[in-house]
């Protein structure tokens, strides 16, 4: 998600020009290639299963797909989401924030919400989506502190399994429900098949989630009385390991979650797991066009004496930037080294 609103100028290193950095605050070059590099396998994930080329309304409410909102269109109170292609065709240089995933969303492009504006990937639209369903994050906000996304990228925060919407780890403090008593949260392969689900949803949607104790058996709630469904008010969110498998699917527990309008528990197609494993398979079957493949597309575009100059400064920028990367190591880069490398960019090179 981004919030173009706060987005504010910053140095292309890690310490500003104007004024030293403290050390805590500060990251190496080598981090920030890190983060970058994790930032665009998440972006692989997320996007590798949409069509950027088409607007998804006529597949109706979509199981589960990568949805924004555009706040140059739609600001509050409005509320209302587009799909990726929309956000691409319809909203370019809109101030559009990211919402991650949403189920069972129909895109909203061009339909009475959006005033005169029609989209233009699919123009005939219903006037509303009556089965949409929105929060907060539409307007780009996000926790109980309804602070914009992203506030401070380096906070952690989870998302609710029920709700969707995203939450501080410090604002929603969760306990953990592993697979063995007094299993503790700490290991990176239990945070991966646990599912947060928050103190409110808890309380109002489905109040026997209270009551998962540890393990791996699934969890027959339908025995419990009316009693054990009355949840206090300082009923904590929780992190519970394998959450949907430990669902029971009897007949009496199925009619709580439709009663709760939480059917979608039993979908597979909603599971962000299932979302993830279609992401994989289809950056795994996509084939990376080669340096031929884009020298020949280049060429296309710019002809060839275009194209060479082309890859001749892309080479010598890689080249140079990776000298940097190296000089550096794990140290901070300063502005003396910044300019000592922009000055070496400025140096083209001869060719004959």
């Amino acid at each position: 998600m981004e919030n173009n609103e706060e987005k504010q100028e910053t140095a292309p290193v890690a310490a500003p020009v104007t004024a030293p950095v403290a050390e805590e605050d500060s990251i190496t070059l080598k981090q920030m290639v890190e983060e970058m590099e994790d930032a665009e396998k998440t972006a692989q994930l997320l996007f590798a299963t949409q069509d950027p080329q088409v607007c998804t309304f006529p597949e109706g409410y979509v199981p589960r797909q990568t949805v924004f909102a555009c706040l140059t269109c739609t600001p509050a109170p409005e509320l209302a989401g587009v799909c990726y292609g929309c956000s691409l065709h319809c909203h370019e240089d809109h101030n559009i924030i990211e919402l991650y995933t949403k189920r069972k969303f129909k895109c909203d492009c061009g339909n009475s919400k959006f005033g005169d504006k029609k989209c233009t990937l699919y123009e005939e639209k219903d006037e509303k989506n009556e089965f949409n369903e929105y929060n907060h994050n539409y307007h780009g906000r996000f926790c109980t502190c309804d602070a914009f996304y992203p506030d401070e990228p380096e906070r952690a925060f989870m998302q609710c399994e029920l709700c969707e919407d995203w939450f501080h780890d410090d604002h929603t403090p969760a306990t953990f429900v592993g697979t063995e008593e007094g299993q503790a949260n700490g290991d990176a392969s239990v945070q991966n098949t646990a599912s947060m689900i928050c103190s409110t949803c808890i309380r109002q949607k489905l109040p026997f989630i209270a009551h998962i104790p540890p393990g791996k058996d699934v969890f027959c709630h339908s025995k419990l009385s009316a009693e054990q469904l009355v949840i206090p008010e300082d009923q904590k969110a929780l992190m519970i390991s394998h959450f949907r498998k430990r669902l029971c699917k009897c007949t009496d527990c199925t009619r709580v979650y439709d009663l709760a309008d939480c059917e979608y528990l039993m979908d597979e197609e909603d599971d962000m797991t299932k979302f993830d494993e279609d992401s994989k398979k289809a950056i795994e079957r996509e084939q990376p066009m080669s340096e031929g493949d884009e020298m020949r597309e280049l060429v296309r575009s710019v002809g060839m004496e275009g194209a060479q100059v082309v890859y001749r400064g892309l080479n010598e920028f890689k080249r140079k930037f990776q000298e940097l990367i190296e000089k550096a190591g794990d140290r901070i880069i300063t502005e003396a080294d910044v300019k000592e490398w922009t000055e070496t960019l400025k140096k083209r090179p001869r060719h004959e």
